[in-house]
């Protein structure tokens, strides 16, 4: 099934929120438990709670929504 530019889009932006805030909520998170402050379990809830918060449509495939991304890009640029 081809991918639509919706599709297209929530993927995208899920990528996008979850990259966000890995960086600011779960790597964090990451150094603590490097450091013994957190456990792994903690950590790791850190991250799921992200995925949950922002999931990827089901049934899109990544590598053609994101080629999809790419061509729409190209050509508006």
């Amino acid at each position: 099934m081809a991918v639509t530019l919706e599709q297209a889009q929530e993927l995208h932006s899920a990528m996008k929120m979850r990259e966000y805030e890995y960086k600011t909520e779960s790597d964090p998170l990451m150094i603590k438990f490097q450091l013994g402050q957190i456990t792994k379990e903690e950590w790791e809830a850190a991250r799921q709670a992200i995925k949950d918060k922002h999931p990827y449509p089901d049934g899109v495939d990544k590598a053609e929504a994101l080629a999809k991304i790419d061509e729409i890009i190209e050509d508006i640029s």
